[in-house]
């Protein structure tokens, strides 16, 4: 199943009544990888807009992807790869809460069991569903217009790195200009990557980018020369941002990639 993948941070304006009424709801953070050693941690949830929001906390298997020709980005469920499934694993606390505008909660969450968890890397989509319940305007016919629901999602993956151990990659070309480089970087094996990736040709770096990989995902390098033909060389590392020394220690860099230009 394929989704349109949706904003951490999303605002969602909708006119009701004549009145504009605005649900917004940030998650912090945005994802999370951890260790089998230390398998918790939480989540800060905060009502950025001016409705009442009711949240209710959900897991489920898949993983964010690039589709297999790099046009286009999704939340695909039900499958991950060579990634394992954390759902059945996960508990939170709470599940199930009501935030007033401006308010704030934290939702923790432990993965049972991690240190039974195979070596490699394992994986849950936290969905925060949110239904706002904003009410019309007294003009409106009382008879249908006691309040208007909306529901809607936000997406947080949460990953579990049962190492030590290094993602296999794949790489393919899918577009040059003198100034950009597309990719469509492919994991073949059971640790997800998150990290830097450099375009090196010649002794030279000509760019890089940051990126988190489960399965399949566009990268766009910005270089700063035009890729000549022949070989060159796409080269990993593992700075990320929020990940722990131990992720990074546990998280072992891919080896390099030796690709040729036409």
């Amino acid at each position: 199943m394929r989704r349109l993948l949706p904003y951490l941070v999303a605002v969602l304006a909708l006119p009701l009544g004549g009145a504009a009424a605005q649900a917004s709801l940030s998650v912090t953070p945005a994802y999370t990888y951890l260790t089998a050693q230390a398998p918790y941690g939480s989540f800060r949830l905060r009502n950025e807009g001016t409705q009442p929001l009711e949240i209710i906390v959900t897991a489920e298997y898949g993983v964010i992807e690039s589709d297999s020709a790099g046009r286009g980005t999704a939340i695909v469920t039900g499958h991950a790869g060579l990634l394992g499934d954390l759902t059945d694993r996960l508990t939170f606390f709470p599940e199930r809460l009501i935030l007033a505008p401006a308010e704030e909660r934290v939702v923790r969450y432990l993965v049972e069991g991690a240190e039974a968890l195979p070596a490699g890397g394992h994986i849950a989509l936290i969905h925060y569903r949110m239904r706002e319940r904003a009410m019309l305007s007294k003009d409106a016919i009382p008879a249908i217009a006691t309040a208007i629901s909306i529901e809607y999602s936000l997406v947080a993956p949460l990953v579990v790195v049962s190492g030590p151990g290094a993602s296999r990659l794949g790489a393919r070309l899918l577009e040059t200009s003198g100034s950009t480089l597309a990719l469509l970087l492919i994991s073949e094996g059971r640790f997800p990557f998150a990290g830097g990736v450099r375009v090196e040709q010649e002794g030279q770096v000509l760019g890089r980018a940051v990126t988190a990989l489960y399965t399949r995902r566009r990268v766009d390098i910005e270089l700063s020369a035009p890729l000549l033909r022949g070989p060159w060389r796409l080269v990993f590392d593992n700075d990320y941002p929020g990940l722990s020394e131990a992720v990074r220690r546990d998280l072992q860099v891919p080896a390099p990639l030796e690709l040729h230009h036409w």
